[in-house]
């Protein structure tokens, strides 16, 4: 009887430990056919606008319209109401089943919760993604929204930028930040805040070179209530992997949602104001976003987006226009169907030269959630 109660006591003892902590494999999983294509730039040794065009090719491709990843998380119950937890997230590209070189590039991160708020530690994405995601029916889409694609210093504006000015690569607010420290209060009566530092580490600049100290930090506010939600971020952003960048850029997004039930409506403004170290001025894109979903059936939702962003870099100006037509099917829980379009339209202006061209992707794909 002794022998069974020390078992009998031990099984409790373990099951105990076993309710207080979990650990949870998940991930999203993404794959398409369509067609995709790139606007390009022509730009000659003077600086003359020598032409616009376009390339594109028939793909099988990953993360259409949703990010596919693989993740492990977990927490432990500490007492008090203080929980330890982790997370771990690795992008993947369904369509080749390769992995990204740095593996758990999407979050890597270990912190501590309570009633304080949660403090975490490691690589993470920035509240810059995180909201631009929550505010357009096309979350963080780089293929199909806007917000992805022209938003904060990424995506098309980016290419389109470099390839007007050689060597003018802008940073990016968006992605994750490694060598960061993140803090998300708890929810106040409807208000949440946040604030995110990477560290520049070694990655100091210097006069001599050109470049600032690396670096990055972003703060955020958000509410909810009902049917309403709405958010503010600003931040500034010199590098997000501990390395000197010449150029910093100083960013803000707001953005906006209400569901009135039958559709519920999205809205973003943001803009960049990119320095480069020993250059005077600034470059200043100017962005926005404007989207609906709407529940068609049980089982059905239609997603539709329009953004257009606007710079000027020295004589060098244009504007971009993409306009994301979209459909997915829940066919359960976890699997769905979907097909999207964009249409995307750029105008470039150098000096009294000019052109234009429009560029459309498509896709058909399927999506599982495990």
């Amino acid at each position: 009887m002794k022998k069974h109660l020390i078992a009998l006591a031990a099984l409790a003892a373990a099951t105990s430990a076993f309710a207080q902590s979990s650990v949870t494999l998940y991930g999203n999983l993404d794959a398409s056919i369509g067609r995709k294509q790139t606007l390009d730039i022509q730009v000659d040794g003077f600086g003359n606008l020598t032409g616009v065009s376009k390339s594109g090719a028939n793909k099988i491709d990953s993360s259409d319209l949703y990010e596919s990843f693989f993740g492990v998380r977990g927490e432990e119950d500490l007492g008090g109401g203080l929980k330890a937890l982790f997370k771990l997230e690795a992008p993947i590209a369904v369509d080749t089943g390769a992995a990204n070189s740095q593996l758990f590039s999407k979050n890597a991160l270990v912190g501590l919760s309570g009633g304080f708020g949660t403090v975490s530690l490691g690589r993470i994405e920035s509240l810059f993604k995180v909201e631009s995601a929550a505010f357009n029916p096309f979350g963080s889409s780089a293929i199909y929204s806007p917000s992805a694609r022209l938003g904060l210093g990424k995506g098309q504006l980016n290419s389109l930028l470099s390839q007007l000015q050689s060597g003018y690569s802008l940073n990016s607010t968006d992605g994750s930040w490694s060598n960061t420290v993140a803090y998300a209060s708890p929810n106040l009566s409807g208000v949440t805040l946040g604030a995110q530092y990477s560290a520049k580490e070694t990655g100091r600049g210097s006069a001599a070179d050109g470049t600032y100290n690396g670096g990055a930090y972003d703060l955020s506010a958000g509410y909810a209530s009902g049917a309403f939600a709405a958010s503010l971020v600003y931040g500034e952003v010199r590098s997000t992997d501990a390395t000197a960048s010449s150029i910093k850029d100083k960013a803000w997004l707001a953005g906006a949602s209400y569901d009135f039930g039958v559709v519920k409506a999205f809205a973003q403004y943001g803009r960049d104001k990119f320095t480069q170290r020993d250059e005077e001025g600034s470059v200043t894109p100017k962005f926005f976003q404007l989207g609906v979903s709407a529940p068609v059936g049980a089982n059905g939702t239609v997603l539709a987006s329009f953004g257009r962003t606007k710079v000027t870099l020295d004589d060098v100006s244009f504007k971009t226009h993409d306009l994301s037509l979209g459909y997915t099917h829940s066919l359960s829980k976890r699997t769905s169907v979907y097909t999207a379009v964009l249409s995307e339209k750029a105008e470039a202006k150098v000096g009294d030269e000019s052109g234009s061209k429009s560029i459309v992707n498509y896709s058909v794909g399927v999506r599982h959630a495990f």
